[in-house]
């Protein structure tokens, strides 16, 4: 498999305008597909698998997992699997088209479509703004969700993409939809642990799960939030949700994924989130008190969940499959902390012509996954192509900014 080593740094023009090439060639084909598309566990969907029969215990899982690891494009179109606009995809889109804003290309109008795509996808009869997920989803080791029932992680990630535009564009309509969200958040999702010191919101409102990379995205949202509306009780919330993520952290700075013993996996871009969130509650609260365990989880993550090629692995010690949702977290992860490391940044650059160099389709689009002797092909929109754009767009510009911190009065990006 082709690789770019690590340790070369990568600065030239060269090797930028490859990368925004790949960007826009995979921009051009999401937009082609209408920013629609097929998803790992959309098989349900199938008009003929709608009877009760595929839904019962366990024929139900078995369905899900045959359709994500197995079924691509073929079977699903056999099946009759319609593609669908997924919410978490838009929110992402939409925080991708708010940082290319950024890089003076002109967005607004996009960014206006995909605004009015999630009020029209956000879950019904609820009186806040919040959103799932546009299929039926069963696991043996998660939570059980109806298609469009609202979930913590869909909801973080379209109200982010909210706020971004709100940021950029000025948006009062995206700024009130996200606030909304925030009280989805506060007054809809149940508190799976809630003490003086520590809290845990569960993944959606039917449940009391403790999972702790939804709970920390819940809290780095309300730091967000509480910065623009000088909310304290959001400020509150959201550093008891950081307390308890930082108390479940194991000693060598990892963290499982959940708190039951079936869910005591270690994936990477599970652990990027929490790292994530952690850096996004810091910087909206300037609260510094959890730094320690920050850089104590990162050191964990940058030490586990690479190869030297720059290849992301999926477990902490396991290399396959090698997702394209992991290569999409550790470029925005690495970016993430190129101010505290001195070599995120080349990191980020380098496993992004890594990952465009074995996981890129002539026609734009990237792969789901690469396995040791095979490779599943199959372009699902939210959790590759979404996750990929925002990581191309967020890289593009993080290259500007640092070009133009480095040489005073160049365009931005």
């Amino acid at each position: 498999m082709a690789g770019v080593p690590l340790q070369t740094t990568i600065q030239s023009a060269s090797a930028v305008e490859d990368l925004v090439r790949a960007r826009r060639r995979l921009q051009a084909w999401i937009e082609a597909n209408d920013f629609a598309g097929y998803e790992p566990y959309d098989i349900l969907n199938s008009p003929y698998l709608s009877g009760r029969l595929p839904r019962r215990w366990p024929i139900n899982i078995l369905l899900i997992q045959m359709g994500k690891r197995f079924a691509g494009l073929k079977i699903r179109r056999s099946l009759s699997v319609p593609p669908s606009k997924n919410p978490k995809a838009l929110g992402l889109l939409l925080s991708a088209y708010c940082a290319l804003n950024r890089c003076d290309e002109d967005t607004r109008r996009v960014a206006e479509v995909l605004k009015s795509e999630l009020i029209r996808l956000r879950s019904p009869d609820t009186a806040f703004f919040c959103w799932g997920y546009d299929w039926d989803f069963y696991s043996l080791r998660g939570p059980v969700m109806s298609a469009f029932s609202p979930n913590a992680i869909a909801t973080y990630f379209c109200a982010r993409g909210l706020l971004d535009m709100a940021e950029v564009f000025a948006d009062t309509e995206a700024l009130d939809m996200a606030e909304s969200a925030a009280r989805f958040f506060l007054h809809r999702l149940n508190r799976s642990v809630d003490s003086q010191d520590h809290l845990c919101f569960s993944y959606t409102p039917g449940n009391f799960s403790v999972i702790y990379n939804s709970s920390a995205l819940v809290g780095a949202f309300l730091a967000r939030m509480a910065r623009i509306s000088k909310n304290r009780r959001y400020t509150d919330l959201a550093r008891r949700a950081m307390r308890f993520l930082v108390s479940s952290q194991r000693s060598d700075g990892s963290w499982f994924y959940g708190e039951k013993s079936r869910q005591h996996w270690i994936d990477h871009f599970h652990t990027g989130y929490n790292l994530c969130a952690l850096h996004e509650y810091g910087e909206s609260s300037g609260d510094r008190s959890f730094e320690p365990a920050l850089m104590q989880g990162y050191t964990f993550y940058k030490e586990h969940f690479f190869e030297s090629t720059g290849a992301p692995k999926y477990f902490h010690n396991l290399l396959y499959p090698i997702d394209i949702h992991s290569c999409a977290q550790g470029i925005l992860t690495s970016l993430t902390f190129a101010s505290r490391d001195n070599s995120a940044f080349d990191h980020a650059i380098n496993m992004a012509r890594w990952v465009v160099a074995n996981m890129q389709a002539d026609d734009g689009s990237f792969y789901f996954q690469r396995h040791r002797f095979w490779t599943n092909r199959t372009p699902y929109m939210r959790w590759g192509q979404a996750w990929m754009f925002s990581a191309l767009s967020r890289l593009e510009l993080d290259i500007g900014l640092d070009r133009a911190f480095r040489q005073p009065g160049r365009r931005t990006c």
